[in-house]
């Protein structure tokens, strides 16, 4: 992946995860700690690290499903300077805040038991139909942006 990245090769990257995924998906790469490395490396290109972070995160960014973070996560990583020391800072920011987005999404599906629940304590009508009605639908996007 440096020698990649030394040889300003954004094209190579994409060639090494479709490889990856296509023939050897069953091999476990730690991509993020590819990217970091990489971020470290004084004569990495900024393209090709851009390139590999935007990769490197991609279907965690998918799992997600919220553009409004989609959009902050490409202004991040378009606007990354040239700096190998803010390059890694803001690998690991982006890491880290993906980790916390993770978990808060996993976590609402406590929030829609409760106000799931709360309706049927008020004598909703059938469960499956309080699960539909409950209003969950508005309250998630709000507790997740």
């Amino acid at each position: 992946v440096v020698t990649l990245g030394e040889a300003n090769a954004p094209d190579g990257i994409q060639n090494l995860f479709d490889t990856q995924h296509n023939y050897v998906s069953d091999l476990n790469i730690n991509w993020e700690e590819c990217t970091v490395e990489l971020a470290r490396s004084q004569s990495a290109s900024t393209e090709t690290f851009q390139s590999l972070l935007r990769l490197s995160i991609a279907n965690r960014l998918d799992a997600l499903d919220v553009g409004k973070w989609q959009n902050k996560v490409e202004i991040l990583i378009s606007e990354c300077p040239d700096d190998r020391n803010v390059r890694e800072e803001r690998a690991k920011l982006l890491y880290s805040n993906f980790a916390y987005c993770e978990q808060l999404k996993e976590a609402t599906w406590l929030l829609e038991l409760a106000v799931w629940k709360a309706n049927i304590d008020e004598g909703g009508d059938e469960r499956y139909q309080c699960r539909i009605n409950c209003g969950v639908q508005e309250i998630l996007p709000i507790v997740v942006s």
